[in-house]
């Protein structure tokens, strides 16, 4: 099943917009990411995969109105296995809004890697 999910982030908090399901691998596709704050802010990213937060932005500065994009194209995309979570927090005193397109698939044996 193919999803995507909107939201306001809450400024100074770590913000779960993903968590994938028990039985099921989580394949993100797109992921967009916008600064409506009047001024430059900045944004942090994690991926926790099995336990092991993988920060793929660190305060990650943005013009006011700027916006970044993941993926998008056929074949970007990022599998998280049931349980993995995608994060952000932006900075205090900030307003930030994201979109997250995915699809949820049953969870599919797995390498040690």
């Amino acid at each position: 099943m193919k999803f995507s999910h909107g939201a306001n982030l809450t400024a100074g908090s770590s913000n779960t917009i993903l968590t994938a399901p028990a039985g099921y691998d989580a394949i993100v596709s797109y992921l967009f990411i916008s600064n409506t704050t009047g001024s430059t802010k900045s944004i942090d990213a994690v991926w926790n995969h099995s336990g092991t937060d993988i920060d793929f932005l660190a305060a990650k500065s943005l013009s006011s109105k700027e916006i970044l994009t993941f993926g998008g194209p056929t074949g970007a995309f990022l599998v998280m296995k049931e349980g993995d979570t995608l994060s952000l927090t932006p900075e205090a005193a900030s307003t930030f809004v994201t979109i997250v397109s995915f699809e949820f698939v049953p969870a599919t044996p797995r390498l040690n890697f």
